[in-house]
């Protein structure tokens, strides 16, 4: 029992946090739920605290786990999690919208797990504890519990690190590369890999050990979802031309954004709610014991500020290592902890509520 009493606590806090959202869906759809939604999961339609769960891009993964890619369009959605939906809807029964959110949520668990026990190696139990809630009481960690694949990415990426902090190099590129599969910004995260081999041997010996070529594996994992597009379309990077073919929001900057803030004033609501892992991450830098983590996480927050801000709350919401230090900080300031994390619960209470009825949330 002691060996894993570590577990209880972020146990305790996904199972908290999921009853919560189960509950604000329910109430949240039972109350208004007049809605004009065309990608909703019919069959998560009777159970209200489940459907408020599965919008927009939950729609893109329950149809290619049900049909199959049959447009390019669609490549933009990698394949992990679509096929781990159909496969475990073929081996249970279960709907694959259901699926779609028993894999979220698991996934999340593990996250959460995983999460935790690096965050107590790095910076303690205390640290690591409130880095968790702060974590999970994001305004846009609802995503956590939808039918997407973040925390699946996110439990790549974190235990690749964690792995590549231990030495295991190989499995921590396999690691990284089935994350990669499941959503492509995962690969942003290579950069702690190489981070923890130059803590281990240095440059000079970075390329005298078979471990460097953990560094690879997860290009190498990549190359099997370009050669099933190249055998069916013809061009291995035909994904690229899917997503020149989504939306073109999905390209904007911050400043994309602003210059539209009339017609989507809850987008630009995101970018404040943003600024806190962002400060998590420049608080990264300047420490040598967060070097790995800042290498994982510098990369993605560059990013979806500068194309990725239309759905800045929920890419935020991924950066993972930036609550380490955000929780360290307020680990030390008792009076800070109650008032923040009420506010950043009832925030998350409202984006999610918009996200469920089909606001531009995404």
């Amino acid at each position: 029992m002691t060996k894993v009493r570590w577990a209880l606590f972020p146990i305790a806090l996904w199972v908290v946090t999921r009853l919560s959202l189960l509950l604000a869906g329910y109430l949240s759809m039972s109350i208004s739920g007049e809605m004009h939604v065309n990608w909703a999961s019919a069959a998560l339609k009777p159970y209200p605290a489940l459907d408020a769960l599965c919008r927009w891009d939950c729609g893109w993964y329950e149809k290619i786990a049900t049909f199959g890619y049959r447009e390019v369009v669609e490549l933009n959605v990698w394949p992990g999690l679509p096929l781990l939906a159909r496969g475990l809807g073929a081996g249970s029964g279960m709907s694959i919208g259901m699926a779609l959110l028993v894999i979220s949520n698991l996934a999340g668990l593990g996250a959460y797990l995983v999460l935790y026990r690096l965050f107590t190696r790095i910076d303690g139990e205390a640290a690591a504890r409130w880095a968790l809630v702060l974590f999970a009481a994001f305004p846009f960690a609802f995503f956590h519990a939808a039918g997407y694949p973040e925390t699946l990415m996110i439990l790549a990426s974190a235990g690749a690190v964690s792995l590549a902090m231990s030495g295991r190099h190989l499995l921590a590129g396999l690691v990284l590369g089935l994350g990669l599969l499941v959503r492509h910004l995962t690969v942003l995260a290579g950069g702690a890999l190489l981070a923890a081999q130059i803590r281990e041997r240095g440059w000079r010996g970075l390329f005298r050990s078979p471990s460097v070529l953990g560094l690879f594996v997860p290009g190498l994992v990549a190359a099997l979802y370009m050669l099933f597009i190249w055998k069916r379309w013809g061009d291995p990077f035909a994904f690229l031309k899917a997503r020149d073919m989504w939306s073109p929001t999905a390209r904007w900057s911050i400043f994309g954004v602003l210059k539209v803030a009339h017609v989507w004033p809850h987008v630009v609501a995101q970018a404040p709610f943003a600024l806190i892992p962002t400060i998590g991450t420049v608080m990264l830098l300047g420490n040598g014991r967060y070097a790995e983590l800042a290498s994982a996480v510098i990369p993605l927050m560059v990013m979806i500020w500068v194309i990725g801000t239309f759905g800045l709350g929920r890419y935020a919401a991924s950066c993972w290592p930036a609550y380490l230090p955000l929780g360290r900080w307020l680990e030390r300031r008792p009076g800070w902890q109650a008032p923040v994390i009420v506010v950043l619960a009832l925030a998350q209470g409202c984006f999610f509520y918009m996200f469920s009825h089909h606001y531009e949330i995404q």
